[in-house]
């Protein structure tokens, strides 16, 4: 029989691909009872809840395309986005065939962020499209997605890895799926002796913006990995990876198997639980003026 697991896949644009790959190592291991997503998370997370296996997901996001997603056809008119999202809303009516959360294969959860109320709204129930569509609204690319009293944003501006919410499940084995850049650990002074100057590529408003995002909710993960404990942490951000880049969904998925087949290697030595919960914990250390409790289950 096989072990039972709730999933908290988190946030990343394109990088939230790998949570297929991870995806497809898991279901062959545990019986996956619940999900709990943000942003890209919450579509993985929706449609393998609404009754999709990891290889259809995979057959799906070789179908992205960065022209249907973000289509000249699709500019938002009121300025509150570059796209006003309607192209995404389709396809997730289309991908989980309108169903809605209280019909699927597992309980699920989707969060995002109400401007409205200024907090977190979570979804566990209504269409599974909209629960995706409003968890996924990149703020800046993607209007905000208004739906009844709400105004949602993307749930990763305050849950990037939503384990806050994981005791709202059974309490099976719970396991994290961080598909967000590396934070680093330390800061280094100013150096105005050197000539050099960096060779750069030029970016784009956009990519400034979401590269700045990102890492700010890389450093949300870490606080939240060491404060709420997983039972498994799998970290599957490729580096080298882009955050605009859906068409490359083979190689995500292939790095998202990789990582998981590692990780799930090394939970098995007994020494490494206590060792990678110990790496969490010196990291926050590092996070100025958060002052979160972190709770110690070694």
């Amino acid at each position: 029989m096989k072990e039972k697991a709730t999933l908290i896949l988190g946030g990343g644009s394109a990088l939230g691909l790998a949570h297929i790959g991870v995806l497809s190592v898991l279901e062959e291991q545990y019986e996956i009872t619940s999900i709990i997503g943000s942003s890209m998370g919450s579509i993985i997370g929706g449609l393998y809840s609404a009754g999709l296996n990891s290889e259809q997901i995979y057959e799906i996001s070789k179908s992205f395309k960065n022209t249907k997603i973000f289509s000249p056809f699709n500019l938002d008119r009121t300025i509150q986005g570059i796209f006003d999202g309607s192209s995404l809303l389709k396809l997730f009516l289309n991908w989980t065939e309108g169903k809605k959360i209280e019909e699927g294969k597992i309980p699920f959860i989707a969060c995002a962020y109400d401007l409205i109320s200024n907090s977190t709204v979570l979804f566990n129930k209504g269409l599974y499209a909209d629960a995706m569509r409003a968890s996924s609204s990149l703020p800046v690319l993607f209007a905000p997605y208004k739906f009844k009293q709400y105004l949602f944003i993307d749930g990763g501006i305050e849950h990037p890895l939503p384990l806050a919410f994981s005791s709202l499940f059974l309490k099976d084995k719970v396991i994290a799926v961080n598909v967000l850049p590396e934070a680093q650990k330390s800061a280094c002074f100013i150096n105005l002796e050197s000539d050099e100057t960096s060779k750069i590529r030029r970016l784009s408003r956009t990519e400034i913006i979401f590269d700045a995002v990102l890492q700010n909710q890389a450093y949300l993960a870490i606080r939240d990995i060491a404060t709420f404990s997983p039972d498994i942490v799998i970290e599957a951000g490729m580096a080298e990876g882009h955050p605009f880049a859906f068409h490359k969904a083979m190689d995500f998925y292939n790095y998202g198997r990789v990582k998981a087949l590692e990780t799930l290697a090394n939970y098995k030595e007994p020494r490494f639980i206590t060792s990678i919960r110990k790496h969490y914990r010196n990291l926050i250390r590092y996070l100025p003026n958060l002052n979160i409790p972190v709770k110690d289950n070694t």
